[in-house]
């Protein structure tokens, strides 16, 4: 039997769409593409409003990525050139970026799955800082 509950993911092929493309299609390549993705996905599809979602997240979390990392990469070169302590803040800082490497890599491939299977998803912690931030951004 099937239950149709509000998880049921969009249809496949949308005719309200600026894209022409099925939803989840359009939806899975923000996800993959993140931010750059999310941006022209946001900018192109103004009707279909489950892309608009996952360009949003794709934003969000590309952005934050990306911020987060190299905001890792600039301050462990700054702590590596303490003379005396490089021999800790290498290591460190190198556990560090790794560590936001793996977690950003898990929630991608987490959203991708999620964009492709036609789920609405927000990124953990990610979602809820940036609307904070940015209300007025959907």
């Amino acid at each position: 039997m099937a239950d149709a509950s509000p998880s049921t993911p969009p249809p496949l092929s949308s005719g309200a769409s600026d894209t022409g493309l099925p939803s989840n299609l359009a939806a899975g390549l923000c996800a993959i593409f993140t931010l750059i993705g999310g941006l022209i996905f946001y900018l192109i599809e103004k009707k279909d409003q489950f892309v608009r979602h996952w360009a949003v997240q794709a934003i969000f979390f590309g952005g934050f990525w990306l911020v987060l990392s190299l905001a890792v990469s600039v301050l462990g070169g700054i702590f590596a050139g303490i003379p005396g302590l490089r021999i800790l803040f290498i290591p460190l800082f190198a556990l560090i970026h790794f560590a936001v490497w793996l977690g950003g890599m898990i929630l991608w491939i987490i959203g991708i799955v999620k964009a492709f299977q036609g789920q609405k998803w927000e990124y953990p912690f990610i979602s809820q800082q940036c609307k904070k931030w940015f209300p007025n951004f959907s």
